[in-house]
């Protein structure tokens, strides 16, 4: 195969061409295996819907013999008034939890990156706490801490006799939904702030403008596309949202969308899989509604790239004594909703008891971790969650890596197809990834040795954070030139030596951090394994539910200190990494 012909290929199919490509796909191999690798791609990052929406619309289960297409289960779900409640719970919380993230996102993006504020990097940081944490572990925290019968609740009412409004409210759980996603929202109007250059506000402070006309005149209208994505982004994760309402919810019994799913489907004593599966189809629409209108709106997103060229140094604007007083609310803010209720949850590992009615020092033990430690069954959901997230985390880097390589030197119908394929499970939510894998396994001949594995845990996280991995390897990779990889082919090496050669070195560091994102991600989740996980493969996230339903709170506060202690280091790292890069 000579240079100009693989140049060719690499150069995509030119218009009317069609009889050329043919001639490419049959004499190069290398293309061949590149087609087949984008369709295996497509085949696993759909395959948990397809199940899902052929059950949704059977009479029986899709294993039983016999069944018929109907309409039922959407009539007896539509029917159903827990279904209608659990909708209307959803939208509440979806709606006001999005508005309350979005405002702090913005304010915090505001104050950190345009005003000069002390221990700027240090309140970054602890903004950006509550999303290297599962929200699991934040929701066991916060339930602890400012339940009605938390910790803080009753020191109030002992001290001056008021409480702390009910956590175990609608109120409660968007309110802490809101909390949590701020960071994300934090990240997206921070990259789109530090791109807008200071001189736009100096004209208009030089115009007699005040630097706050200044920044709702000149920054806001900019920040347009940023709100929009938000907006979008945030809704979505809150109709996804499950650790949440199912620790602060269920004693409410306020039930959402995504509990709905994992009561019917997983601890009812009868599951009717036509109603899971018609519920799970809505929730995939929903879901698929929002982000594809947020492309609608955002068009080509790639003209809102925060990466460009060169650009003036940003000026934070100066706030003197008012800069304090906004770092000291932040640092509260920043205390109450993250740092403090993780401080409790690793204080509460070590005792047997927590109150404020009784002396610390009488309560302090280290039985909470010699019965996790000495119940083969814990031990096990630590073993498996480690290794799934360090095996898991390597084979998806693997798969990335040659997902990347099938994207970007392939034709440009591939590389097109190849793309927007990786960012399908971005609108697939982590509980229906799990049924819909499930019922893979089910219909699928010779898959069954699958059901109850770590395998199936793993294919499923990995369809679930692909998109992720994909979009943080995807850059780098375009910025590496295709001359050294030419330079190997005309010493003789074949198109995959160059790249084993040449472009995976120069992408290692990338690599290394996508494993990283993979291991973190892999570690804190628990909303795909709760349809997937059996007796042996259970890992930490299920087996912490498990424990809450039982009221074992002191092994869920020693199992969530064993995550913090093994996630947040490497968390951080991949923070600080970001920020250098």
């Amino acid at each position: 195969m000579t240079l100009a012909t693989e140049h060719d290929a690499a150069a995509g199919p030119a218009l009317g061409g069609g009889s050329r490509l043919l001639r490419r796909i049959l004499n190069e191999r290398s293309l061949i295996i590149k087609i087949i690798w984008a369709a295996l791609l497509f085949v696993l990052l759909v395959s948990p819907m397809i199940p899902i929406i052929y059950q949704g619309f059977l009479d029986k289960a899709l294993y039983e013999q016999g069944a018929n297409y109907t309409l039922k289960n959407f009539t007896d779900l539509f029917g159903d008034p827990e279904f209608a409640d659990a909708m209307l719970n959803t939208l509440y919380i979806a709606v006001l939890g999005t508005l309350f993230s979005t405002s702090i996102g913005f304010l915090a993006a505001l104050f950190l990156d345009r005003f000069a504020l002390p221990f700027q990097r240090t309140l970054r940081l602890l903004f950006l706490s509550p999303m290297f944490l599962s929200s699991l572990i934040l929701a066991f925290a916060w339930s602890m801490m400012y339940s009605p019968t938390g910790f803080i609740a009753l020191a109030l009412q002992d001290a001056i006799g008021l409480g702390l409004p009910n956590l175990n409210s609608l109120g409660g759980i968007t309110l802490l939904a809101g909390v949590s996603a701020a960071p994300i929202s934090y990240i997206y109007f921070s990259s789109a702030m530090m791109n807008i250059p200071n001189t736009l506000e100096l004209a208009a402070r030089a115009a007699g403008a005040t630097p706050l006309q200044a920044i709702r005149s000149v920054v806001v209208p900019l920040l347009m596309p940023s709100l929009l994505y938000c907006l979008m982004l945030n809704f979505v994760l809150k109709l996804d949202l499950l650790a949440v309402p199912l620790v602060l919810g269920v004693p409410a019994r306020i039930e959402v969308l995504s509990t709905y799913l994992y009561d019917k489907g997983l601890t009812s004593a009868r599951v009717d899989y036509g109603l899971v599966s018609a519920a799970a189809i809505v929730m995939l629409l929903l879901v698929q509604f929002f982000v594809y209108a947020q492309k609608f709106i955002l068009g080509d997103t790639r003209k809102y790239n925060t990466i460009g060229g060169k650009a003036g140094r940003q000026t934070l604007i100066p706030m003197g004594m008012w800069g304090w007083v906004i770092a000291a609310v932040m640092f509260v803010y920043c205390m109450l909703t993250a740092i403090l209720p993780c401080m409790f949850l690793i204080l509460r590992s070590f005792t047997s008891f927590l109150s404020p009615y009784m002396p610390i020092s009488e309560v302090l033990t280290l039985d909470n971790f010699r019965l996790v430690f000495g119940y083969q069954d814990y031990i096990n959901s630590i073993y498996n969650t480690l290794i799934i997230a360090i095996g898991g985390g390597a084979l998806a880097v693997l798969i990335t890596f040659i997902s990347t390589i099938v994207a970007y030197r392939s034709p440009n119908l591939l590389r097109s197809f190849t793309e927007q394929t990786a960012f399908i499970p971005k609108a697939i939510p982590g509980l229906v990834v799990g049924i819909g894998i499930f019922y893979a396994t089910v219909i699928i001949p010779g898959s069954g040795f699958l059901r109850g594995s770590l395998l199936i845990l793993v294919i499923a996280y990995v369809i679930r954070y692909f998109p992720t991995g994909f979009a943080s390897v995807s850059p780098p990779f375009q910025q590496i030139s295709t001359d050294l990889e030419k330079a190997v082919r005309v010493s003789g090496g074949s198109e995959w030596r160059s790249y084993i050669a040449v472009t995976f070195p120069l992408l290692r560091p990338a690599l290394f951090s996508c494993f990283l994102l993979y291991f973190v991600q892999f570690f804190k989740e628990y909303a795909a394994a709760s349809f997937l996980f059996g007796p042996n493969t259970a890992v930490i996230g299920t087996t912490m539910l498990q424990l809450n339903v039982m009221g074992n709170y002191g092994p869920v506060a020693a199992l969530s200190a064993i995550t913090l202690a093994l996630t947040l280091p490497i968390a951080i790292l991949i923070h600080y990494k970001k920020r250098e890069a």
